[in-house]
């Protein structure tokens, strides 16, 4: 890809049409992504903030059975625990007519997301690059699980590293501590990356990174050049 590639902003007036907006979005592009290469793939973010762009997608009426799903990251816990990603992928997007599409989850039989790193990343390589790489942002201005202070964000966040996936242990985090995560390389393995974010504090780090200031994993994402970023916030 182009080392030379420029990012994008949309703002919207409130959640609900951001919603909307990036429904339809989401929609245009897979459906000609199928058009020209007869496949797609996503990696896709947990939390509570995709959950509503994730039910209206659903109903989208896409050849969702040429459409494979992955994660960005996951909580090392049972995929039918209502704290795992993958539980909100199938709950929220995998019904309707995206029922059909294709996962393939991060999570294994491992003790440890670090020993089940090996055997997700053989799992998402012919899915790579992703079409489309959805992130989230936390208050710290994390992506995925990339969170500062964990055990294994340094290696994770290496632009020279050469592991798509890492295991990371950030104690206190929500849902669970130990999480299997994209690295920075591996969210780069993407052709479009979409930031979706909301609220004036997210919008204050956003631009503080934006500038250049502060450590944020976000900074790196944005200063990066290869792969464009397009940011999507509401109040």
């Amino acid at each position: 890809m182009s080392a030379t590639v420029s990012h994008e902003e949309t703002f919207f007036p409130d959640r609900r049409r951001l919603y909307a907006g990036a429904c339809q979005d989401f929609a245009d592009r897979l459906a000609d992504i199928i058009k020209k290469r007869r496949k797609a793939s996503m990696a896709l973010a947990g939390g509570t903030t995709p959950g509503p762009l994730y039910d209206a997608l659903s109903n989208v009426p896409i050849n969702w059975e040429k459409v494979s799903l992955t994660l960005t990251d996951e909580r090392w816990v049972h995929p039918e625990d209502p704290a795992s990603n993958e539980f909100l992928i199938r709950d929220t997007l995998m019904r309707r007519r995206a029922a059909v599409a294709t996962f393939v989850p991060l999570k294994t039989n491992h003790a440890k997301a670090s020993g089940g790193a090996a055997t997700a990343e053989k799992r998402i390589a012919p899915i790579m690059p992703f079409d489309i790489c959805l992130l989230g942002m936390g208050p710290d201005g994390h992506i995925a699980s990339l969170i500062p202070g964990a055990e294994g964000f340094g290696a994770a966040v290496d632009p020279a590293g050469t592991r798509k996936l890492a295991g990371i242990h950030a104690p206190g985090a929500a849902g669970a501590p130990e999480r299997m995560t994209l690295t920075v390389p591996g969210i780069l393995a993407s052709r479009r990356i979409v930031l979706l974010f909301m609220g004036q504090d997210k919008l204050n780090v956003f631009n503080e990174a934006k500038d250049g200031r502060g450590n944020s994993p976000i900074k790196e994402l944005l200063a990066q050049k290869k792969v464009p970023v397009h940011a999507l916030w509401a109040p």
